[in-house]
């Protein structure tokens, strides 16, 4: 059972390491340390696998400690691992000449806290493998009552016999460098015969810069008479593939005792380097772009704080968010939404230094880690640059695709204390810069956190609404205009807040819309609208049809078809008495699954009509493809017609357009006699405005119906 050993004079630094070093492997023994004295008087009973020490600690360094635990029995060839918060070169030499035999800079990489960890115990497993074969032939040797000649001869090649099986690169040289011997693994390496080795200078057989470290090492145990700490390397093959290997040093004595050769055991990692290196990429990258995901954006957040804190760095944290991401992909499929986000990392790659970091954080959501920030000033210009490149058209499936973005800014140390402040400080930032302009930026303060929890507070409230019933329905009449009757009534829902009082829809449909709460609340719409519309036939009231909005969240996520269904079972009311009011933007999104949705309701009586006509594509191939009964001319359009000629023109053009097709042309926002006399020479159907009448709750509608069952409509 492998023991590592942990030293800090942290309490947190040790439960975090031990923990580490316990998921390494299973049936790790872990004991942690805060006194270096103490754990040196423990190690004298025990001899560990594999030592982390801290290297500034208050009673003694790592690299003291290091120095007096090589001394105790056994522990000199133990692989020793320091922690430091330091760069600089002096303390990793410091480290180094004490017998460390690896070092992690502070704050600690995990992935890579484990990895080394791993192949320093590995390292240490295959050494006592092989100082356990070696003592056991040594064994035999003393043992043996032949002749020292004899005995040296046979020794030799059963030695060699063994070490050739070993899968590792064994040598060992002389105090003159000289080859005095090679297993057949280092032979292949190193393309040279075994025979033909022996005798030969280091540098003929692993090249004369490699040769020159390998023997400088090599007189450090002639001098030590000890087994150096294992070390890696990366070599390069006669072919020029590189690998990576564990190396060790040992002494090889002779009968007196004196150390007359140095065996050098090489274990090829390679692959495992590989495999660690990319499960480790894997971790700490986005799949599809490459960038950095959000764990290693917090790690270099983490590092660029720790270095702020000693004064010497600042630094700003962009976070970037497409604007209109969802379109494209609705529109042009995800496929292509995909090639948008990757072409979106390349023009942030383009702009960053090497010293930031850009990351992917999900979705179509962009964070930039701007180092060494000396002003705000400089953080803004560095986001006038991030915006303007993504404003910048994209160039796919040979359209020209513009999106922008709104950003978000918070610098350390004035807008968070940690990683996860500042990431939510800069998404409420880049959330405030949507919501008031799109394509800009907003650097984040205190305010805009008051503005969060009012949008919290909005949403708990708009929940219990929905428990407590809050909601009501106000119907606006919709006009025949050709016999000036009430045909039907557009179904709009008020708040009445019971302390607030009656809300106004733009200061709770927006955010409904956002947060997804639009769901519950449409679907009462629904319900209600269909209850009420068929209470008015009991009432004696003509049928008059009523007409209920959409939202696209709303579309996208239910199954439009069973709800409809549920509740005109529920209500009783025939189906073509229900208009379903779409926008372009429902079209638009997976056009083929909403034709057939549509299709499927069509199929059940319902009628549908396009809200908002002519503020969106307008496209005669989709006012073809889906079967739509109504088009709703924009009131933007019909306000202006008088005036406008341009106006007056899109005007007629949407009435051609539906009588063309065989749709009805509905007017919204009538509010003059004037634009009633316009849109009957035009040939319009039916209109709606507060000429008419303003949205009134039920009994109002009613009592309106009641009175004039015929709308006097001045030409």
């Amino acid at each position: 059972m492998p023991l590592i050993i942990i030293l800090d004079d942290r309490v947190t630094n040790r439960n975090i390491f031990s923990r580490l070093a316990a998921s390494i492997a299973e049936g790790v023994e872990v004991q942690a340390f805060g006194d270096p004295a103490e754990a040196l008087e423990r190690l004298a009973e025990r001899t560990p696998d594999l030592v982390i020490t801290d290297f500034k600690m208050p009673t003694m360094t790592g690299a003291e400690f290091t120095r007096r635990f090589r001394r105790l029995p056994g522990c000199d060839d133990v692989p020793v691992i320091a922690i430091t918060v330091y760069e600089e070169r002096s303390f990793r030499l410091d480290a180094l000449e004490a017998g460390a035999t690896d070092f992690l800079l502070s704050p600690v990489d995990h992935a890579e806290f484990l990895t080394r960890a791993r192949n320093l115990l590995q390292m240490r497993r295959q050494a006592q493998i092989i100082k356990s074969r070696a003592s056991f032939l040594e064994r035999e040797l003393e043992d043996s009552e032949r002749s020292r000649e004899a005995l040296l001869r046979d020794s030799r090649q059963r030695l060699a016999q063994v070490i050739d099986t070993v899968p590792a690169l064994i040598s060992a040289h002389d105090r003159d460098g000289a080859c005095i011997f090679l297993n057949a693994h280092m032979s292949a390496f190193a393309a040279i015969d075994q025979a033909e080795a022996i005798g030969r200078p280091a540098s003929e057989l692993i090249g004369p810069e490699r040769a020159q470290r390998s023997l400088a090492l090599d007189q450090l145990v002639f001098r030590s008479a000890r087994a150096l700490p294992s070390y890696e390397e990366e070599v390069t093959d006669s072919d020029g593939a590189k690998h990576a290997f564990v190396v060790t040093k040992s002494p090889l004595s002779d009968a007196d005792g004196r150390v007359i050769a140095v065996l050098t055991t090489a274990l090829d990692i390679t692959d495992r380097k590989k495999a660690e290196s990319h499960l480790v990429h894997l971790a700490h990258h986005d799949a599809l772009t490459g960038l950095a995901n959000r764990t290693l954006l917090q790690d270099r957040m983490r590092r660029e704080i720790a270095r702020a804190r000693r004064g010497d760095r600042f630094f700003a944290l962009h976070l970037v968010d497409l604007d209109r991401f969802k379109s494209v992909n609705d529109a042009l499929g995800h496929h292509r939404g995909d090639e948008l986000l990757r072409i979106v990392a390349d023009r942030l790659r383009n702009i960053v230094r090497e010293t930031d970091t850009v990351a992917r954080l999900g979705g179509d959501e962009y964070a930039v880690l701007q180092t060494d920030v000396r002003s705000a000033e400089e953080a803004r210009d560095f986001a006038r640059r991030l915006i303007a490149a993504i404003g910048d058209p994209f160039r796919i499936a040979g359209e020209d695709i513009v999106v922008g973005a709104s950003l978000g800014v918070v610098l350390y140390p004035g807008d968070g204390e940690d990683t996860d402040d500042l990431i939510k400080n800069a998404d409420i930032a880049m959330y405030r810069a949507k919501a008031e302009e799109r394509n800009a930026m907003r650097f984040f303060s205190a305010d805009m956190v008051t503005a969060a929890r009012e949008g919290i507070t909005l949403e708990t409230d708009l929940r219990r609404a929905i428990a407590n019933r809050e909601f009501e329905l106000h119907y606006q009449p919709q006009i025949d205009l050709r016999t000036g009757r009430i045909v039907g009534a557009e179904a709009l829902v008020r708040w009445r807040h019971p302390k607030r009082g009656l809300v106004r829809p733009l200061d709770f449909l927006p955010f409904a819309e956002e947060t997804g709460i639009i769901i519950p609340i449409n679907e009462w719409v629904m319900r209600e609208a269909c209850r009420e519309a068929k209470s008015w036939q009991a009432m004696g009231l003509p049928r008059l049809r009523v007409g209920v909005n959409l939202s696209p969240i709303q579309f996208r996520k239910l199954a439009m078809r069973d709800l409809v269904v549920d509740v005109l079972s529920e209500s009783t009311l025939e189906p073509e008495l229900l208009d379903l009011e779409i926008t372009e933007t429902i079209l638009m999104q997976n056009a083929e699954a909403v034709a057939a949705e549509l299709s499927e309701l069509r199929k059940l009586g319902v009628t549908f009509s396009i809200d908002d006509f002519g503020t969106g594509y307008s496209s005669l191939a989709y006012v073809k493809k889906f079967p739509v009964d109504r088009l709703k001319i924009d009131q933007g359009f019909v306000r202006n017609m008088k005036n406008d000629p341009n106006d007056a023109a899109i005007v007629r053009a949407i009435i051609n357009l539906g009588h063309s097709l065989g749709i009805e042309t509905v007017a919204e926002g009538v509010d003059s006699p004037e634009q009633v006399g316009l849109l009957r020479a035009e040939g319009c159907d039916e209109a709606q405005g507060y000429l008419f009448s303003k949205p009134v709750p039920a009994a109002e509608f009613v009592a309106l119906v009641r009175e004039s069952a015929t709308m006097r409509l001045s030409a």
